[in-house]
């Protein structure tokens, strides 16, 4: 779905209504499962919802919605921009981090422009996931798809 999110009365206004949206769209997949919001966050804010989230998941799949339109594009070193402590500015965040701190199962959408640079870094992360995993005794990550060739 599209919305203008300067078309509103604010610019709250318009992250709280871009944010019902796609969960009203994810709703409609999967209406019985929990969803929250975190909207802006700072990067202390993602990493506690995250870690909360997987602990009341335990081992069932996370999915993690990252919108990142209207802020600099992912980094070439797979961070992704979130805000300072202050709101101030923006600061990066890997997604290798991230990703330690959801743990696994889980989905990550990369919602954003420029998001396959992001993609290596996820692929690395898979053979450490499935050694962790196999130490542990629990079944393994399924192994990421291959990225499409990029357009030249």
């Amino acid at each position: 779905c599209w919305l203008e999110p300067f078309a509103g009365p604010s610019r709250q206004k318009a992250l709280e209504t871009i944010g019902a949206a796609l969960q009203a769209q994810y709703e409609r997949w999967q209406s019985r499962a929990r969803y929250r919001q975190l909207l802006d966050p700072t990067a202390d804010e993602l990493r506690r919802l995250c870690a909360a989230l997987r602990r009341s998941a335990r081992g069932d799949r996370v999915l993690v919605h990252l919108n990142g339109h209207g802020v600099p594009r992912p980094t070439a070193n797979g961070e992704v921009w979130v805000f300072n402590k202050n709101y101030t500015q923006y600061i990066p965040l890997s997604v290798y981090e991230l990703r330690a701190v959801v743990g696994a199962p889980a989905v990550f959408v990369l919602d954003c422009s420029g998001a396959g640079v992001l993609l290596p870094h996820f692929q690395a992360a898979m053979p450490r996931h499935r050694a962790a995993a196999a130490e542990n005794g629990e079944a393994a990550p399924a192994p990421a798809p291959e990225a499409p060739p990029t357009p030249s």
